[in-house]
């Protein structure tokens, strides 16, 4: 059998940033704070009008230099960042 995960897309954002908050070595209670953060994305209305509706649409359009996604981004990073 050929492996059928060489041809698989990157996962979505939101599933990849749920498993890095699982390998923290920090309190559970930060953990909640965070996973509630990246369950809770949902960028501004004018941000979805634009095409960044989730949090993977955010990423890929941030890797490709787009600013009101790296600001987006940024905005996501702080929010992460209150809750330690």
């Amino acid at each position: 059998m050929v492996l059928s995960a060489c041809g698989a897309s990157t996962p979505p954002a939101d599933e990849v940033a749920l498993e890095m908050i699982d390998t923290l070595t920090v309190d559970e209670s930060i953990k909640v704070c965070m996973r509630d953060v990246v369950d809770n994305f949902e960028p501004p209305e004018a941000a979805q009008d634009a095409g960044l509706k989730s949090l993977d649409d955010v990423a890929k359009k941030a890797d490709e230099g787009n600013e009101q996604a790296l600001t987006l981004l940024a905005e996501f990073q702080a929010d992460l960042d209150r809750c330690n």
